[in-house]
């Protein structure tokens, strides 16, 4: 569902880009198939954070939606995708709903935040799905102790995609 509306969501306004729209579906095609086998949680946890948020930021910024009501929307697709990731590591017991609900958190703050900046949605979405690889990272290397990769290599990664997002957007306007 968050697919979808994020999809309709991007579509409707770039309504005038087909080329755009065409991309996003090629990307997105995968991904339902990747729903429905229960694999990739990385690629999905990047496109669904991706989509909803630049879903959100077109509802917020040019279809004025109250700003309380997207926060319980980021709050609630976050918590949900989120828990996805957290099922599909293995974190269990009481550390699951703590981290599930200071992800969200920080995931709601962040995207208040670039809020204030004006820069175009598709770059704030940028940012914001690679904040949810940087929490993916955290919980596989951190909470599940993983140890094929180390949590810098998330963070640099991470670091690098936002530094280019800020580095190479266009600044002063959101058309």
């Amino acid at each position: 569902m968050t697919l979808g509306w994020g999809i309709a969501t991007f579509a409707v306004v770039n309504i005038s880009s087909p080329y755009l729209i065409i991309l996003l579906l090629v990307i997105s095609l995968p991904a339902v198939v990747f729903i429905f086998t229960e694999s990739s949680p990385l690629y999905l946890l990047i496109l669904l954070s991706f989509t909803s948020s630049y879903a959100s930021y077109v509802f917020l910024f040019q279809y004025s939606l109250p700003v309380w009501l997207v926060m319980i929307a980021i709050l609630v697709i976050f918590g949900f995708l989120f828990f996805y990731i957290e099922q599909k590591i293995g974190i269990l017991g009481n550390r699951r709903l703590i981290y599930l609900v200071l992800f969200s958190l920080i995931q709601l703050e962040v995207f208040l935040i670039l809020s204030y900046f004006l820069i175009d949605p598709v770059s704030l979405s940028l940012i914001i799905a690679s904040m949810s690889y940087l929490f993916l990272g955290f919980c596989y290397t951190i909470l599940a102790k993983h140890e094929d990769k180390s949590f810098v290599t998330y963070l640099v990664f991470a670091l690098v995609i936002i530094s280019a997002v800020f580095l190479f957007s266009q600044w002063g306007g959101l058309v």
